[in-house]
């Protein structure tokens, strides 16, 4: 059972999807379980392979989704729960209480650092203590598994580094050509021009503020640059008066949400991920790489694990906008430079972050899970594998 809060369209929910829809069902039965109202994701869920259920929690105490989750776990003979997120693991941890079955308990970390203290406090009063109950522990980078067990060493005998992963054959670039030409005519970017793309929720982490102060320092020596921002979020507003005011607006074009953010990525010569908190192992970087659009990024997280230096794109300093100007100077300068990282991304993504990967790397956490189980011999699946 893979337990996540929604399908809201967001990076962790995403990566969800992604990955119950390629384990194969010969090795298990999936199931998902979410807990809140926002299903945008639901319709990208293969029904032939995984069931869905949900149960709307009603208020922030409501406990009826882990008593469902519970019920589901006995009747439905779940071995292990595979947690998304700290809060789900929250609701997963009670529906085991709540279940006769006892599973196994996995959880899929997506934060490094939190986007306030709040979360820091979470971690430690409440989160730390879950995360010991858990048989395994999933981390999405190599970055962040480090940086967890040295805030929490007792988890380093459970982590395990499973790296986010896409789909690669969705994000063929020899296929996506014609969507980015399109989108280029749509919003009346020229075809000569230098297109830069930022796929991003409208946040406070994700800092537009930061990249339209560096576009401030550089756009007036670089007539060639447009950019493309793609995303929606309550800052929408503030960084599109904030763009007016900076005399940016003409060469700035919003798109809003996108349900498919390839013919953004396929009008794009390089891409900006300048997050200053919270990414990870983001998969809007690989998404870039995969379709050979090289991407400057804040070196935050697990980044320097995809965007090698020079080599798929440039890292810069989080928050620091002269770094960030100079690393747009010299991408925007150098066509060449651009071809060649592009195609060094997509080669990097298809030999270490194809979802397929993702999925049977999970799928063997998941059985290591059953078979170090008590009474393993008795589980369904157990002995189907002949384990």
């Amino acid at each position: 059972m893979f337990v996540v809060p929604s399908l809201i369209r967001a990076g962790a929910e995403t990566q969800v999807i992604d990955l119950v829809n390629q384990i194969d069902p010969g090795q298990m039965r999936v199931h998902l379980f979410t807990f809140e109202r926002q299903l945008d994701l639901l319709e990208k869920l293969d029904r032939s392979k995984v069931s869905h259920h949900q149960c709307v929690r009603r208020s922030k105490y409501d406990l009826q989704p882990a008593r469902e989750l519970g019920r589901l776990i006995d009747e439905l003979e779940i071995d292990v729960v595979h947690c998304t997120l700290q809060f789900a693991l929250l609701c997963g941890w009670l529906a085991r209480r709540y279940s006769r079955r006892q599973p196994r308990l996995i959880v899929s970390v997506h934060t490094t650092l939190n986007r306030d203290f709040k979360g820091d406090v979470l971690d430690w009063v409440m989160y730390q203590w879950l995360m010991r109950a858990c048989d395994q522990i999933i981390f999405v980078c190599d970055a962040q598994r480090h940086h967890w067990i040295r805030r929490f060493p007792f988890i380093a005998a459970t982590a395990v580094t499973i790296h986010n992963g896409i789909n690669v054959a969705r994000f063929d670039p020899s296929q996506t050509a014609p969507a980015g030409v399109a989108l280029r005519a749509q919003l009346g970017i020229p075809a000569d021009a230098v297109v830069l793309a930022h796929v991003a929720a409208f946040r406070p982490e994700k800092a537009h503020q930061v990249l339209l102060q560096a576009l401030a320092q550089v756009m007036p020596e670089l007539p060639e640059l447009q950019v493309i921002f793609a995303g929606d979020g309550p800052l929408r507003s503030a960084i599109t008066e904030q763009g007016r005011q900076l005399g940016l607006a003409p060469r700035l074009h919003f798109t809003g949400s996108l349900p498919d953010v390839r013919p953004v990525l396929a009008a794009a010569d390089f891409s900006v991920l300048p997050s200053i908190a919270v990414e990870t192992f983001s998969l809007a970087m690989l998404e870039s790489l995969a379709l050979e659009v090289p991407m400057i990024a804040s070196d935050l997280g697990g980044a320097r694990e995809a965007v090698l230096q020079g080599e798929t794109g440039a890292l810069v300093p989080p928050g620091q906008v002269a770094e960030l100007a100079a690393a747009l100077r010299a991408l925007c300068r150098d066509a060449a430079g651009r071809r060649r990282m592009g195609q060094r991304g997509r080669q990097l993504v298809l030999e270490r972050y194809d979802g397929a990967m993702m999925a049977q790397k999970t799928a063997d956490a998941v059985l290591q899970c059953v078979r170090s189980a008590p009474g393993a011999a008795r589980l369904p699946y157990a002995k189907s594998m002949g384990k």
